[in-house]
């Protein structure tokens, strides 16, 4: 079992125990001041949460640094001089070091020490390794379900020498993604390993990235506990901190793939990285609206309907809004809106028109929807279904599991199917606004399912 297994199964099982002989708080953002030096542990609980604990002895009359005592008032926020960051050396002699941490002590009675307990984000080590001509990336992912794995490993049993017999497994698939050959593999306990390599280095948010690529195709939350990057003569180990739970979901994948359907899922997952990836440098609002709407189908059914339905509307207009033009010119509206402009009547009224008569010159998330389906030959039945489930919620009212199921499926393969256009798939997408859709599919997913027709 190498390291990064051990270090992933131990932060996952709540066991993982660095001992520290030597810690530091280094200040942000230079990192070259020391606030605070003691020893202490780190350690992941039983919801495989990062956290250390550091003793650091007090000195009466010393002058204590000030980023130990940030404290603003609720909503206001830190300054990077406001945190520091843990250097901490284990007992084996490797260096990690953490997130950006605020820290207030002037709550604390130091007595004899400072006693310090604070949850970490991550923590990262870096090391010198022999130079090499490629670079690769680990990302270790637990508690995935099973994928459609289509490559074959046989293993072979010995025993006293003798081959006493063997097996083979379905565990795991090779894909070139960009410039990079990506093998995804299902290891052992519910992990999956994704191995990615390529001549050039990878650009940090590589991992990130396919973390999204992984949770669009699996309509989950993709949360890696362990991540390596190797490039030249450096290797960085990351550690991150749970839950790594797999919240039940009202939403299911975009696409089928059990049996032959497999190659589109991992179609899915390619096209949607290099989509991504072409804007990496950039603010990524989209990866933020989908990961919204995925957190949103882990709650309840009004948070799961509500979240869909306005970060649909947020993703049209990001991925369709300049593919469509508005259904009047401004130049053919301007001079009504001069002529209304002169109206000596009302004033309240006459914004009233101006603004009514604006809008015909925007072009709104519903007009973009129709534009779309009347493209690409969608069912505008989907979008009307959207229509439905966006008018009740923005009113405040209550959508129930009975009445309202059907159109947050129509909603779900509507969002699907936009998504797929702006990213290039042409491939099946789960028809969810079906009665029946899925059945044999999600039942064995332990998914709640469409309701099947009699």
């Amino acid at each position: 079992m190498d390291q990064e297994m051990e270090y992933a199964r131990a932060i996952k099982e709540g066991t993982l125990e660095l001992i520290c002989p030597e810690m530091e708080l280094l200040v942000c953002p230079s990192y070259h001041e020391i606030a605070l030096k003691g020893t202490g542990v780190i350690r992941s609980d039983d919801f495989g949460r990062l956290y250390f604990r550091m003793i650091s002895p007090f000195v009466p009359g010393a002058t204590r640094h000030k980023a130990l005592f940030s404290s603003k008032p609720v909503g206001e926020i830190y300054a990077p001089e406001d945190h520091v960051m843990l250097r901490a050396v284990d007992e084996n002699g490797r260096e990690w070091r953490s997130n950006q941490l605020p820290l207030n002590l002037s709550n604390q009675i130091p007595l004899s020490n400072y006693h310090i307990r604070t949850n970490l984000v991550s923590i990262a080590s870096f090391e010198e390794r022999r130079e090499i001509d490629y670079s690769s990336i680990r990302i270790l992912i637990p508690n995935v379900r099973d994928l459609p794995f289509d490559m074959l490993t046989e293993s072979r049993r010995f025993v006293a020498g003798k081959e006493a017999g063997g097996a083979f497994s379905f565990d795991h698939h090779e894909h070139e993604i960009g410039t990079a050959a990506v093998t995804f593999r299902r290891e052992e306990d519910g992990f999956l390993s994704v191995l990615a390599g390529q001549k050039e280095p990878f650009v940090p948010t590589w991992t990130g990235l396919m973390c999204h690529a992984l949770g669009l195709a699996l309509a989950q939350t993709m949360l890696p506990v362990v991540t390596v990057r190797e490039f030249k003569d450096r290797s960085d180990l990351c550690l991150h901190s749970g839950p790594f739970w797999r919240y039940s979901s009202h939403m299911p994948s975009p696409v089928p793939f059990t049996g032959p359907q497999g190659k589109h899922f991992w179609r899915l997952i390619e096209l949607f990285f290099t989509h991504i990836e072409k804007r990496q440098f950039e603010p990524d609002p989209l990866l933020d609206e989908l990961e919204g709407v995925r957190r949103g189908a882990q709650g309840s059914f009004q948070t799961a309907c509500l979240t869909l339905a306005v970060g649909i509307e947020s993703i049209t207009r990001l991925l369709l809004r300049d593919e469509f033009s508005a259904l009047v010119p401004r130049p053919s509206i301007q001079p009504l809106l001069d002529h209304v402009d002169r109206w000596s009547g009302d004033v309240a009224l006459k914004d009233r028109a101006i603004g009514a008569l604006s809008r015909l010159a925007e072009v709104g998330v519903a007009d973009l929807m129709y534009a779309w389906a009347k493209k690409t030959g969608a069912n505008k039945e989907l979008v009307d279904a959207w229509k439905k489930l966006r008018h009740p919620k923005a009113h405040g009212e209550k959508v129930t599991e009975d009445s309202g199921w059907n159109l947050y499926c129509s909603a779900v393969e509507l969002l699907h199917r936009i998504v797929a256009h702006a990213i290039g798939y042409n491939g099946p997408v789960l028809m969810t606004s079906q009665p029946g859709w899925g059945l044999d599919v999600h039942q064995n997913r332990g998914l709640r399912v469409g309701k099947p027709t009699q």
